[in-house]
């Protein structure tokens, strides 16, 4: 659909080309539009409009048009008075409070008085914003303050916006892929959790090798957190999924600083519910902040420091019957490596550790009110034991250490080159090193499906490094009714990533007994030689035009267009990449408290890194042997020449097949078709309802599928064992309808509330290194998505007693308390059911339906003949975390904010990673692995923290 680009190139270039930039709905900054009019409404031209930033004193000025209007572009996030003097009529002013991305249209309404009379419209400042057409959601700086989050991980922020969740990964792990920040990802409409683009101050924050964020920063850092989840404008890009941008905190005129600790210990805890007694726990999350000016209205500095010790303990989940059986085994054939660690009881403890520190200073200066200019550099440092591969099924063996150390310096400047023109540039540098060393060296690697996971570590990299340079200009004109804005962003990542997958050896057997007898699956050993490492730079640039266009004053019209060029080593530049955007804003009534919204676009995603290293680290993504870098090869049980475990090699085995991993070479980006459409209704004074619907199509998705094996397990090309490209082959669909109730802060509470009801289909997994069931037939595996989740429901809110000067003994016991919460609901996740054995094409197998068990198409992944993808269910997730504190008034300028938290407050069992193993027994019978469908994992209990503030 839409793949004829001149057309589209037709379509979008009579209005977004002539021109130059971004709408007004920018990453980095706000935009206001607006009118001054008399009493009786009539337009007043050529009036002065000033700007001021309440917390810096720096001012910009426009004059209306002949029609009265006015436009001021990339106004920095703040508390903004807007004030216009025109002759022969008093003052008119109104504040109004600007958020990242925010598109308020302003009216000055002037009335017949004295000149320099202020009349100030208190208390209107407007709640909808009419000129934004994205669907987006802004957290506001309360929430981000006054609400209790576990860890205070930035970017679960997000979490409080409708449909976005937590990725189904099926996963215990602290670190996921080579991001060394803490969670497994996150799913915006149910897309892949690497499709997501994070964006810090305007600038890339991407681990562009995982797809996942690259940095981390103290919440404390945090100023305005908005996610886009549909409809984004052209200055959006290299995602297909949803675009996180945080603006980070800089100084102002008033001197402030806060000083923090929160502290958690398991005597405050309630017990595991798969460990039956309260895991030993130790944190200290501590920092300081400082802010203020350096020269007061022109420089200003933010600084921050916070560290995290984290000490606690893991659960392994392998019964001790089965760690027992398989000792004995290991015991029978002289096995070289560890042995499982599992003790007596239900689970087995591990202990783990996430240690980080953060550095963040950034620096405001205004030179003049034409030439601005910030600076900022960031530092993260993390130190954790056993983070990734251990717990749940997965021994301590089968574990890794992660650290990782990164440097950001990162500048930005906004020039006023004439009153209707603006240019914003932006660049930085990151430095990021990533180590993440396995627990066990000489051992193969073991997995009995469904039973245990144990040895060397092999599913993902143990080292990353990356040097990413970026820099971004764009230009703004104003004329007429129109704000034009093009840009251009060029990014390099220089990546180097070191996998030696298998290089010891792994072996993966379908169940215990398969295991005691030394029968592993089809293709179910594996063992790689040579240099596990390999580097790539990553050269991406693109271009955008956008033209805000506002042929009424209740109606704004966004049309744009974005083209992205990413450059790979061995692939041809896909050059189709052309993506137009439409949107709209239109306030019905008069009385502008009714926004209807809508959009259309195509959003195109960058190609993993770690996708093609896989490649350029077999045979520079051929399958030419003399280029061979990380030679693999692949044994059945029936293979000649074939391993008996434990056995493994040291050098190539002689006339075995050598496996392939490769790209196409002619593979087109994934790409999304997004529309929607949505009504936002001012409902009460400071209240808003939302409802909007988001149609996601995704096409041309990555993933990975076998070409040398035929349908009966044999090979087109006998001189070669597995090939298998990653391919633009696979397809999505996403259909949701989200509900929005927003209550802004008043004096006593404020409120948001989400749901989103949604269904996503699609015939690829989340990750992009799985495959298919079936080789020949994609369609076998079209089902639920990994991520569907059908319910999901989030409410936070604040209440807080009066917060005036005490003045008399009960106002001393009543004031300053407040109260918040977050309640979250997430209904079932899909559970895909499998044998734990593998199919003839050597992909993962699912059980045999009724009527075709025992048949050849079974084991060859029929459709008909195996169930369907997805089609278990998992465990849903319901927890409550509430904050008390109390704020106490030390001096006028003094203050000090204790707290206690309580997360999972209900202490609700939260079940996690369930048996998907059924065995290979029918689906209509019993299963034969007496574990299946069991959670091989539990979210945590309820958990208190205690904490304390001071701020002056």
């Amino acid at each position: 659909m839409f793949r004829s680009r001149p057309a589209l190139l037709a379509l979008c270039c009579p209005f977004a080309i002539p021109a130059i930039a971004s709408s007004q709905e920018g990453l980095t900054t706000a935009s206001v539009t607006g009118r001054v009019i008399d009493p009786s409404g009539a337009a007043i031209p050529h009036v002065v409009v000033k700007a001021l930033d309440r917390a810096t004193g720096q001012s910009r000025m426009a004059e209306t048009d002949a029609l009265g209007r006015f436009r001021m572009p990339l106004l920095p996030v703040g508390a903004y008075r807007f004030t216009a003097n025109p002759a022969g009529f008093s003052e008119a002013a109104r504040d109004v409070p600007l958020t990242v991305g925010a598109a308020f249209d302003v009216v000055l309404q002037a009335s017949i008085g004295e000149e320099k009379t202020s009349v100030t419209v208190a208390a209107d400042a407007p709640l909808l914003e009419q000129d934004r057409s994205q669907i987006s959601e802004t957290v506001r700086l309360t929430e981000v303050n006054d609400l209790p989050f576990n860890g205070r991980n930035f970017l679960d922020l997000a979490l409080l916006a409708p449909g976005v969740s937590p990725t189904n990964t099926a996963s215990v792990q602290t670190f996921a892929e080579t991001s060394p920040v803490v969670g497994q990802g996150y799913s915006v409409n149910s897309q892949r959790n690497f499709s997501n683009s994070f964006i810090v101050d305007g600038l890339s924050a991407n681990d562009d090798a995982a797809g996942l964020a690259g940095n981390s920063y103290s919440m404390d850092v945090v100023r305005e957190f908005q996610i886009v989840t549909s409809g984004g404008q052209a200055e959006f890009g290299r995602a297909m999924g949803g675009y996180f941008n945080v603006i980070t905190r800089s100084g102002s005129n008033d001197l402030h600083g806060t000083a923090y600790g929160f502290l958690r210990n398991q005597r405050l805890n309630a017990q595991n519910a798969l460990s039956r007694n309260k895991l030993p726990l130790t944190q200290g999350q501590y920092g300081v902040s400082l802010s203020g000016p350096i020269r007061k209205d022109k420089t200003f500095l933010f600084g921050n420091y916070e560290g995290r010790r984290l000490n606690t303990n893991g659960i392994i989940t392998i019964t001790p019957a089965n760690a027992q059986a398989v000792n004995q085994r290991l015991n029978a054939v002289g096995f070289a490596g560890p042995r499982l660690t599992v003790g007596t009881g239900p689970t087995t403890l591990y202990g783990t550790t996430v240690h980080t520190d953060t550095a963040f200073l950034r620096a405001d200066h205004r030179f003049s009110e034409r030439d601005q200019l910030n600076v900022r550099y960031s530092y993260y440092r993390m130190n954790s034991i056993n983070a990734r591969g251990v717990g749940s099924l997965a021994d301590v063996s089968y574990g890794t250490a992660v650290r990782d150390e990164n440097h950001t310096v990162a500048v930005s400047n906004v020039a006023l080159l004439s009153p209707r023109t603006f240019n914003e540039t932006r660049g930085q540098f990151t430095y990021d090193g990533l180590n993440a060393p396995p627990n066990t060296d000489a051992s193969p690697a073991v997995t009995i499906s469904g039973v245990a996971t144990f040895g060397r570590f092999s599913s993902s990299p143990t080292a990353r490094v990356n040097y990413l340079y970026e820099v971004v200009d764009n230009l703004v004109l104003q004329r007429g009714a129109h704000t034009f804005k093009m840009g251009a962003d060029f990014l390099d990542n220089r990546d180097t990533i070191t996998f030696p997958q298998t290089i010891r050896g792994s072996y993966t057997f379908a169940s215990l007994a398969a295991f005691q007898i030394g029968t592993y699956n089809t293709g179910g050993f594996s063992q790689s030689f040579g240099t596990p490492f390999v580097q790539q730079n990553n050269p991406n640039i693109g271009f955008y035009a956008q033209d805000q266009w506002k042929p009424a004053q209740s109606f704004t019209l966004n049309l744009g267009v974005r083209y992205d060029l990413q450059f790979l080593r061995t692939i041809k530049t896909d050059m189709s990449n052309v993506s137009p955007r439409v949107g709209f804003a239109w306030s019905p009534y008069a009385s502008r408290t009714t926004v209807v919204r809508g959009g259309f676009g195509l959003f195109y995603d960058r190609v993993p890194l770690r996708a093609l290293a896989n490649a350029l680290l077999s045979a520079n993504n051929t399958t030419d042997p003399t280029q061979g870098r990380l030679l693999s090869y692949t044994y059945s049980p029936t293979t000649a020449g074939a391993p008996v475990f434990p056995n493994t090699a040291s050098t190539p085995p002689a006339g075995a097949l050598l496996n392939y991993a490769t790209m196409n070479p002619n593979v087109q980006n994934a790409y999304s078709e997004q529309a929607n459409i949505g009504l936002e209704q001012q409902i009460f004074g400071g209240g808003s309802l939302g409802i909007s619907y988001q149609h996601v199509r995704g096409l041309h998705l990555l993933s990975s599928y076998n070409t040398n094996i035929n349908l009966n397990g044999t090979r087109p090309d006998p001189t070669r064992g597995n090939v298998k490209p990653y391919d633009s082959r696979f397809d999505s669909s996403y259909d949701g309808l989200a509900v929005s109730l927003l209550d802004r802060p008043a004096k006593w509470a404020s409120m948001r509330i989400s749901y989103t009801w949604s269904k996503a289909m699609d015939n690829v997994g989340e990750f992009f290194f799985s495959s298919p069931t079936n080789n020949f037939d994609f369609s076998v595996d079209r089902a639920r998505s990994d991520d569907d989740q059908r319910h999901r429901v989030v409410f936070d809110a604040t209440v807080n007693s009066p917060t005036t000067h005490a003045a008399t003994a009960a106002a001393h016991l009543t004031h300053g308390w407040r109260l918040g919460g977050i309640l979250q609901y997430y209904s079932r996740l899909p559970l895909n059911l499998v044998t734990g054995a593998n199919t003839l094409q050597q992909t993962t197998a699912r059980p045999c339906t009724v009527a075709s068990f025992g048949t050849l198409a079974c084991s060859e992944g029929i459709r008909g003949a195996v169930i369907g993808r997805n089609t278990g269910a998992g465990f849903d997730f319901f927890s409550l975390n509430a904050r008390l504190s109390r704020t106490f008034a030390l001096s006028e300028r003094l203050k000090l904010e204790t707290m206690a938290e309580a997360f999972n407050a209900l202490n609700h069992r939260n079940d996690a990673v369930p048996n998907g193993t059924f065995g290979t027994g029918r689906i209509d019978l019993a299963p034969t692995n007496a574990s299946f469908g069991l959670a091989t994992a539990v979210n945590d209990p309820r958990s208190v923290q205690l904490a304390a503030r001071f701020n002056f």
